[in-house]
């Protein structure tokens, strides 16, 4: 026991100086005259206007947006950074966007409503309108069909429509309604309604997602073919129309209808090309042989717009992330310009789409204004502003991802904090296991698949998270700069340093 103890002891503390960082950081007095340009005051100053009902919630492709791209491009002017896009500050791009269709169901007059009386994924099949007699309709129960139970037998769907329960049961838990619409496919029907039990619990929790309008990249609707095959899910009322005058076929759960009634299906699309924005603006690294190798710093300047009259400004998410980039681009142009700038060049790079899908940084990472092969890392910065349900303290920021790409970012970053800004770096979202998955869920993540690595600074979901109450008398600008000036001594260190970051 003893022995055992003693080698369990022996690991443990082997592991713990494994994890240390040897990486160290000479604190220099003209890094910090830099840094300490970044300031609350200014930090507030940009907040107010970005995060103002004036610009709308700053939503892709809206007027806020746009409002929001001309004010970043006037900063950076301002301040004498460089147009990063080949004289343009601004990174263009389409989207195509579409808003929820319209669609109905007339039955003898009666007329049943979308996202009301049934609802379809139009991203996942291209429907269109159709009519079908009711006698074409056959219920055919839970529609499994496999060596235990067999709700086809005896039963011909080809060219006819199904209705699908969509329910549990206990000697098929594993059948949702994918499997069950692959094997209704097979069995030859044209088109499927799916029923359930907890219809009007889905309906509420998928409200958002059916009203709201989504956006695509314009490259993604030319890739991509959708399927053209109807499938429906429908509440029991129009079930109970659709099966009224339907017989039992005396197999399973199964109904055939004999009713000549017409079906009237009707949808149309509503789709439009949008245009949004990246905003790049530019510092050229004073080293000859360093200066085309880029460090990328980001963040997402849109938010949610206005829903039901009310403005969602977004002050946190990501108001905080975009006026530190401000910050940090005055702090680095500063240093230019006093003939102290750093070694490799910087992007500072808000862009736009991220609350629609990541689609700005994703549309960078596909159309690089700088090559990937040069680009050393991202910094990417999401919500720093506010405290979560896990600290009382504001002296923390989550880091994610620094680990992942590059062992070497996660010491530069751990000595950038021990050497200047002293912040409690908290790791736990940086776990493979979380359930939350931010790793995937911010700009960074683009970078990170096309091998560059990237930090992720975060300070957590709060109350105020994607409502219209995320504003800006509930941010901690001390607690902003902060973790601001954090990611420029590290940003500082990685342009600096003679060699490049290590990839493993």
């Amino acid at each position: 026991m003893k022995y055992t103890l003693l080698v369990s002891l022996f690991f443990a503390v082997l592991a713990c100086n494994v994890s240390k960082t040897t990486y160290k950081i000479k604190k220099d007095k003209q890094v910090i005259k830099y840094a300490n340009s970044i300031t609350a005051e200014e930090l507030k100053q940009h907040l107010s206007i970005i995060a103002s009902d004036e610009y709308e919630g700053r939503e892709t492709g809206k007027k806020g947006q746009r409002m929001t791209a001309t004010y970043l491009q006037n900063e950076f002017k301002k301040d004498g950074i460089a147009p990063g896009n080949k004289g343009s500050y601004l990174q263009n791009f389409p989207l195509q966007e579409t808003a929820p269709p319209s669609s109905t169901i007339s039955i003898s007059g009666q007329t049943y409503e979308f996202a009301k009386d049934f609802y379809f994924f139009s991203a996942l099949t291209k429907l269109k309108p159709f009519q079908e007699k009711k006698s074409n309709i056959i219920d055919v129960g839970y529609g499994i069909n496999d060596d235990k139970r067999n709700d086809y037998q005896k039963l011909t769907v080809k060219g006819k429509t199904v209705i699908i329960s969509t329910d549990k049961i206990e000697s098929h838990p594993t059948w949702d309604w994918r499997k069950k619409l692959k094997v209704a496919k097979e069995q030859g029907a044209k088109s499927v309604f799916f029923t359930s039990t907890n219809f009007s619990t889905n309906l509420l929790k998928l409200d958002h997602y059916l009203t709201g309008s989504s956006m695509k990249l314009v490259s993604d609707t030319k890739d991509k073919k959708k399927e053209e095959f109807n499938f429906l899910f429908i509440s029991d009322e129009l079930k109970s129309t659709l099966l009224k005058g339907s017989r039992n076929a005396d197999k399973n759960d199964a109904y055939i209808n004999t009713d000549d009634d017409i079906i009237q299906f009707d949808v149309k699309s509503n789709s439009k090309i949008i245009t949004t924005s990246n905003v790049l603006g530019f510092i050229e690294g004073s080293d000859k042989n360093l200066k085309n190798e880029v460090v990328v710093l980001t963040a997402h300047y849109d938010h949610l717009g206005v829903i039901e009259g009310e403005v969602y400004n977004g002050a946190d998410d990501d108001g905080t992330g975009t006026v530190a980039l401000l910050e940090l681009a005055e702090a680095f142009q500063k240093a230019k310009n006093e003939g102290n700038g750093p070694k490799r060049s910087i992007l500072i790079m808000p862009v736009s789409g991220e609350e629609k899908g990541l689609l700005g940084s994703r549309y960078y990472s596909e159309n690089p204004v700088y090559p990937l092969s040069n680009t050393v890392v991202d910094l990417n910065i999401d919500m720093i502003g506010r405290l979560d349900k896990n600290h009382k303290k504001p002296n923390y920021v989550y880091l994610i991802g620094a680990d992942k790409i590059s062992k070497e970012l996660h010491d530069v970053s751990e000595a950038a904090n021990k050497t200047y800004s002293k912040l409690d770096l908290d790791y736990t979202f940086n776990d493979e296991n979380d359930p939350n998955r931010f790793y995937y869920r911010s700009d960074h993540y683009n970078f990170a698949k096309k091998g560059i690595p990237v930090i992720f600074y975060f300070s957590g979901v709060h109350e105020d998270y994607h409502k219209a109450t995320d504003e800006i008398d509930k941010i901690m600008f001390d607690k902003v700069e902060r973790i601001t000036k954090l990611v420029f001594y590290t940003a500082w260190e990685i342009a600096n340093k003679p060699t490049r970051l290590k990839i493993d």
